[in-house]
């Protein structure tokens, strides 16, 4: 084969050198047609596989630093408690009237922003800088239950006592310490959003699997915990301990904003019941 036709796809610079027995060789600069197209698809390859798992890391840096926030705020419901005879933050104290007050903030008009400055626990978490949204939810449309970090309240067992009587004394009165028999066991705050059509938004309540009333669980509620985290939740636990849990199931929203909870990533860990919500 001669020269002119072995530099076929090759760049037109060569070089010739002796060696010293005589023999004569030639190096071209550049690279074959084929040899570039080799490279581009060890380097398509090498992406695919490293840009999720750099992925994964990054969402597991994010998730480390929301577990970091949730156990602030679970301290700061148990601080308030030192102050309140033992009672919780109320959820939603006035969700039956006008609708304007929140655990995370208090706001001027239904629909409107909640300002946590003149929310019931900022004074615990002020020092903190306030209560700080979650890495990972800062893509939650806060059209619904905006300024709540991305994180819900059990306004059913803890933030509320459902369970012992009706609306409005049931949103008034938030359950006390003495009242959850295993805190270590019993869902304080979680990862939260709730389904719609255009994407998860912010959600303050940690729905339990089963509506709650005083003569017992009745009806399915629409999930609410966000499994954001590499398909993972974090809980904030009454005793005052952090835990990252897999969704066990979900079922289709029944709220009528609409949405797709398990594309969104919605749904609860455990079984199918409110006993890790319930404080009994």
């Amino acid at each position: 084969m001669s020269d002119a036709q072995s530099c076929i796809n090759r760049a037109p610079v060569q070089k010739k050198f002796r060696n010293g027995r005589g023999a004569c060789f030639v190096l071209y600069d550049g690279f074959t047609l084929i040899e570039l197209l080799v490279v581009i698809a060890i380097i398509a390859i090498l992406a695919a596989i490293l840009f999720p798992v750099f992925g994964a890391a990054k969402e597991s840096g994010r998730k480390t630093r929301c577990a970091a926030q949730l156990k602030q705020l679970v301290a700061a419901n148990i601080t308030y408690t030192d102050d309140y005879s033992g009672r919780y933050v109320p959820a939603a104290s006035d969700i039956s009237g006008a609708n304007l007050r929140r655990w995370h903030g208090v706001r001027r008009r239904v629909g409107g922003e909640f300002d946590p400055t003149k929310g019931p626990l900022w004074l615990y978490l002020g020092r903190s800088g306030g209560l700080k949204i979650c890495p990972s939810a800062t893509m939650l449309l806060g059209t619904f239950e905006s300024g709540c970090g991305g994180f819900g309240y059990n306004s059913a067992y803890v933030g509320g006592t459902a369970y012992r009587s009706y609306p409005p004394d049931c949103d008034k009165i938030a359950s006390q310490t003495s009242d959850i028999a295993h805190p270590s066991r019993t869902v304080m705050f979680a990862d939260t959003a709730i389904a719609s059509e255009a994407g998860p938004m912010q959600y303050s309540f940690a729905e339990p699997p089963l509506h709650v009333s005083p003569t017992g669980v009745t009806y399915a509620t629409t999930p609410s915990m966000h499994f954001r985290h590499n398909g993972a939740v974090n809980i904030g636990w009454c005793d005052g301990h952090i835990s990252a849990e897999k969704m066990t199931f979900t079922r289709p929203p029944s709220f009528f904003y609409g949405g797709d909870n398990e594309k969104d990533n919605i749904g609860y860990f455990g079984p199918e019941d409110n006993s890790i919500f319930d404080n009994q």
